[in-house]
């Protein structure tokens, strides 16, 4: 019984010490699938923080522009009655719910994504590198009288940026040109 008990010790200190370096900040980026989000959008290129079991999106930046906003993950409740499911549709698979930090350049994104609303929400399905992407891009109407549904964008996954534990993503390296000498 003693060596079971040890046994099992040993195997969940292995599991812990696994999912600790699972843990890593990725940069996945995506083409636009369609000519509606190509001309809505464009190509996005995400900062996340991929976890064994769940990936969390810490930014969004435009791909082919200077623009990023940071977001926060919150709960459907912030959208009023029904939630997600009133907006768009209990058979949707974008459950993750991010809204749009007003700082920055956000309101700019949100401008863009959403015309008139001073606040919106970015709902994922589950994301995962090399699988398409569908977000349902949701505002309020400017008076705070509720949230509706903008648009739905459909991305297809171009790569993976692959980064050091613990960095953060500097976008003023990727705006430098660099040219062979």
């Amino acid at each position: 019984m003693k060596s079971r008990v040890s046994f099992s010790l040993v195997g969940a200190f292995i599991l812990l010490s696994g999912v600790a370096h699972a843990n890593s900040l990725r940069i996945w980026s995506y083409d636009a699938a369609n000519a509606d989000t190509r001309h809505q959008a464009g190509a996005l290129t995400f900062e996340i923080d991929k976890h064994l079991i769940f990936t969390k999106v810490l930014r969004v930046l435009a791909t082919e522009g200077q623009a990023k906003a940071d977001v926060t993950q919150v709960d459907e409740r912030v959208l009023g009655r029904g939630g997600l499911t009133a907006l768009i549709g209990n058979r949707a698979l974008e459950r993750d719910l991010y809204q749009i930090e007003p700082r920055d350049e956000g309101p700019a994104m949100i401008a863009a994504l959403c015309p008139k609303s001073k606040r919106a929400w970015l709902a994922f399905g589950r994301l995962r590198a090399y699988h398409d992407l569908r977000i349902r891009v949701l505002g309020d109407d400017g008076a705070g009288n509720g949230a509706h549904l903008c648009t739905t964008l459909e991305y297809s996954f171009h790569g993976e940026w692959k980064l050091p534990n613990e960095a953060r993503f500097d976008t003023r390296i990727v705006q430098q040109p660099q040219f062979p000498k």
